[in-house]
């Protein structure tokens, strides 16, 4: 198997990880996601991983499929926060989904920014 199709693995595993983990209900009491901003923090990195297996997968060459390779990732944020609204005890939050945004562009802007540097 070539590296990049192991990071195509990586990205969807990762992709339907999170789609698996939003498709069951919160359990009640878990102590991190009562923690202020704990929930915000959680949606930050989870994208920006996903951003981060995104541009391994992808490897883009250009600004273009540089920025579809960041549209996607939040449009599946998106998909993900639909998905929620479904599920019983749980919800959509377009603040989530803003979150997922945040954490999206950040990664992807510092890892472009060092891989034109090489």
């Amino acid at each position: 198997m070539s590296v990049r199709a192991l990071w195509w693995v990586f990205f969807l595993s990762y992709a339907a990880l999170i789609f698996w983990l939003s498709d069951s209900p919160l359990p009640p009491g878990v102590p991190f996601i009562e923690l202020p901003g704990a929930d915000r923090a959680y949606h930050f990195f989870e994208y920006g991983l996903l951003s981060l297996l995104g541009l391994q997968a992808f490897s883009p060459r250009t600004r273009r499929r540089f920025w579809g390779v960041l549209a996607l990732c939040w449009l599946y944020g998106l998909t993900d926060e639909v998905h929620q609204s479904w599920v019983p005890g749980r919800s959509a939050d377009i603040g989530d989904w803003l979150v997922d945004g945040l954490g999206i562009i950040l990664t992807m802007g510092w890892l472009w920014g060092r891989w034109r540097r090489l």
